[in-house]
């Protein structure tokens, strides 16, 4: 850098009930300097607890976009330890122009609480030991962000969903279409913490990949069926036949296929239960879709049965919701934790549905509906009873589907 450098720091923490310390970057241990080749670096030193480190660059007070920066490296983006740590960055590889207009730069380092992090959380399924990262926003993803398909591929992309502490209406009113009573009376339901959940439902690539097999129909597959949601995994596959929700809580079986997702990531991944689904498709809204009333939109959202062509298209194509979260509606069902049964409108809090299977044929839910679904299936509320093997009656089936991850942000490395 040619003339002299302006240094200004916003150490911004992330408040905590959890930790005994809160973690802390002071503005007089950080550094920046730029070398003949440009190299940027930046040193810190993180002070009285670990943190998931994330920077922002900003000129004349304004940041230049995280997606201007998605290069930089070193102890960022990532769980730090206390001590002297740096950062790097090659403005000349993704920032045009390279330029800080007027010399002045300025360097926003957050120490976030471990307990609460970031809102994007992208996790490597191409690594021995997987991976972890994390992102303030979704712009700030490497790679040119979602339209890269390592997120549909190689790498899994969560987003934390704001929950704790909201208390919202689940269900849906009779003026719904499609709808069947006793699974959907509108009923308030508090949620007590937030969550990471997938921004796409698991990909026949990511499947794959981590379990080692891909069980989707080869008839509905489609021409791009790598980044096409996996369809056909059964419930006590992904879960395991000795354990049963929510008498067993999150604990999975052993051979199961979320026991693979567990020991190459070192997460607690597990199906989302029917409420942390619903609350995270609506989005803060209370309509019959996420974007609205008007079912003859539903094409610009989803892939269903009047544009679908009656198999899978990839994922992340249609208009996500307002969290950023895609497919929700169409492609491929999705399994949920809990048994299906009837519901009554009673406020409850943090619900993980009936203790048993007692009614709809001892069958799991399904929700968002699939390629070959009606509109009224699409509905944020829509609940479909799927089978599952060990629990079906004469004359019923196994019902196969997709499926989308969740897990909880406080997590285990």
């Amino acid at each position: 850098m040619n003339a002299k450098t302006f240094l200004s720091l916003f150490a911004a923490l992330a408040a905590s009930t959890l930790a005994a310390a809160t973690p802390v970057i002071r503005a007089e241990t950080v550094t920046f300097s730029q070398n003949s080749s440009r190299l940027v670096t930046i040193g810190y030193t993180l002070e009285s607890a670990d943190a998931i480190v994330t920077v922002d660059v900003l000129t004349n007070g304004v940041s230049i976009g995280t997606e201007n920066f998605t290069n930089i490296d070193g102890d960022v983006n990532k769980r730090v330890t206390p001590g002297e740590r740096i950062v790097v960055w090659q403005p000349r590889k993704s920032w045009p122009g390279h330029v800080f207009k007027n010399n002045e730069v300025s360097v926003e380092l957050k120490a976030w609480d471990v307990s609460v992090p970031p809102d994007y959380m992208v996790v490597d399924l191409s690594a021995t030991n997987a991976l972890v990262r994390y992102y303030a926003n979704a712009n700030a993803l490497p790679g040119g962000g979602l339209t890269n398909d390592i997120y549909r591929s190689t790498k899994l992309v969560m987003r934390r969903i704001p929950a704790s502490g909201n208390i919202w209406t689940m269900g849906s009113p009779s003026t719904e279409t499609d709808r069947v009573a006793g699974r959907e009376p509108q009923h308030l339901v508090t949620m007590t913490n937030d969550y990471y959940l997938g921004v796409f439902p698991v990909t026949q690539a990511q499947h794959l990949l981590v379990v080692g097999s891909n069980p989707t129909p080869s008839g509905v597959r489609g021409s791009d069926s790598d980044y096409a949601p996996v369809y056909g995994e059964e419930y006590q596959s992904l879960r395991g036949g000795s354990v049963s929700w929510p008498t067993n809580g999150h604990a999975v079986g052993g051979a199961s296929h979320l026991s693979k997702w567990r020991n190459l990531t070192n997460i607690d991944f597990d199906l989302p239960t029917s409420a942390q689904w619903e609350f995270a498709c609506r989005a803060g809204t209370g309509t019959a879709y996420y974007y609205g009333t008007d079912a003859a939109s539903m094409g610009d959202y989803a892939w269903y049965s009047a544009n679908a062509g009656g198999k899978l298209h990839r994922v992340g194509e249609k208009i996500p919701n307002a969290w950023g979260l895609y497919d929700f509606y169409g492609n491929a069902w999705e399994w949920c934790l809990d048994w299906t049964g009837n519901h009554n409108s009673d406020p409850v809090t943090e619900p993980v549905g009936p203790k048993t299977g007692s009614s709809d044929s001892y069958r799991r839910i399904g929700r968002g509906g699939d390629y070959a679904s009606t509109v009224g299936s699409c509905r944020s509320a829509k609940i479909n009873p799927q089978n599952v093997p060990e629990t079906t009656t004469s004359g019923a089936f196994p019902h196969k589907t997709g499926y989308r991850l969740s897990c909880p942000p406080q997590l285990k490395w």
